[in-house]
């Protein structure tokens, strides 16, 4: 008869019991102290994940805050130049007001210089004329007399 190629004996039994053995003793020396290491590494990865998420938002944040500080800061430079600005044209308003007045005052000074100097050599081209007239009018009687 033909004799099978597996054949079923006691070094079957044998081989399956130092299988079994073999794989508790890989079990408990190796991957068990695998699979620790494994969750402690996955442990502290989680850790450094979820610090950096809280590093990650507390950038934001103060990312955050310092645009609203850059913000205002924008604002009250726009304030202050606003301010300044408007402040100048008062000024040059003001300035331009006082030299106009000024002007008009030494306009109207110059206009009375020039009346009361005009009323002045009118007066004594006045006078003048009489003492010609007077001059004239004594060589017309002497002449006549």
């Amino acid at each position: 008869m033909a004799e099978s190629i597996v054949a079923i004996d006691w070094t079957l039994i044998v081989q399956a019991v130092n299988f079994l053995i073999f794989m508790v003793l890989i079990n408990k020396f190796l991957f068990q102290p695998l699979l620790k290491l494994m969750e402690e590494r996955e442990g502290e990865l989680s850790g450094i994940y979820s610090e950096a998420e809280a590093l990650k938002k507390k950038a934001e944040s103060i990312l955050k805050e310092v645009d609203e500080v850059l913000e205002k800061a924008k604002e009250e430079a726009k304030k202050l130049i606003d301010s300044a600005v408007k402040e100048a044209r008062q000024e040059r308003e003001k300035i331009i007001s006082m030299a106009q007045e000024e002007a008009t005052a030494k306009i109207e000074s110059a206009k009375k210089e020039i009346w009361e100097s005009f009323e002045r050599e009118k007066e004594k081209i006045e006078a003048e004329a009489d003492k010609i007239a007077e001059e004239i009018v004594k060589k017309i009687i002497g002449r006549v007399a």
